[in-house]
């Protein structure tokens, strides 16, 4: 069930209508690009203030893509809907060898709550409990997110549904290149086309790095 407000965008007055139209009919009508960015800043920021890097930057980017309307559309039960937020769901690695899904946190009231909530959500799934538990999706107000800090990527796919959850932006990270002045990874970012086409996806990318150029306004709390 999802979590968040939205609205009910009517076909025939959505601006995108015709494309919709077009990609909701294709076989694989997902899409995705491959970016460098630079986490210079925020990864000397999170260091300096000894928070963790792979939830903060999962609430980084999450904060970053609500800006960009497109990517808080969803379609579900055959309506567009406009969410006022979405909510991050990621994977984590347990005590196992095996990776497990955290969805069950939200952004909440700012950045020192969510790290609360997900800190718990984590430290409950770490020994592998969980994944004696069916996997369940119930909810399209989320943006996926996993990353694989082991190797560096030029380009990535990722499982797809054929249904409400297609529509779920999927995002992951590789290795942090850490040289002496900088900190690089490679972005992947995948959508659906009928509702985020290549000038809101550039938008995230663009969205994104600014974020990472400026921590302290996103973790102002």
């Amino acid at each position: 069930m999802n979590h968040n407000p939205s609205t009910t965008i009517e076909l025939d007055s959505f601006a995108g209508r015709k494309h919709f139209r077009w990609f909701l009919d294709y076989d694989d009508p997902t899409y995705g690009m491959t970016v460098e960015m630079d986490l210079t800043k925020f990864y000397r920021f999170v260091k300096k203030r000894k928070i963790p890097t792979y939830l903060s930057l999962i609430y980084l980017v999450t904060c970053a893509l609500n800006q960009i309307k497109e990517f808080r559309y969803r379609y579900q039960d055959g309506e567009i809907l406009l969410f006022e937020r979405i909510d991050p769901a990621f994977t984590i690695m347990t005590d196992q060898g095996l990776f497990d899904n955290v969805d069950i946190v939200d952004l909440g009231s700012g950045f020192n709550n969510y790290l609360t909530r997900a800190q718990k959500a984590v430290n409950d799934l770490k020994s592998g409990m969980g994944l004696n538990n069916p996997q369940i999706d119930d909810r399209v107000d989320q943006y996926y997110f996993t990353c694989l800090p082991w190797i560096s990527f030029k380009a990535l796919t990722q499982p797809m549904t054929n249904n409400e959850f297609a529509f779920i932006p999927r995002i992951a990270w590789d290795k942090f290149v850490i040289s002496e002045d900088k900190v690089t990874c490679n972005f992947n970012i995948i959508v659906h086309h009928a509702l985020i086409d290549g000038y809101p996806l550039s938008q995230g990318f663009i969205a994104i790095q600014d974020a990472l150029n400026h921590p302290e306004r996103v973790f102002a709390d």
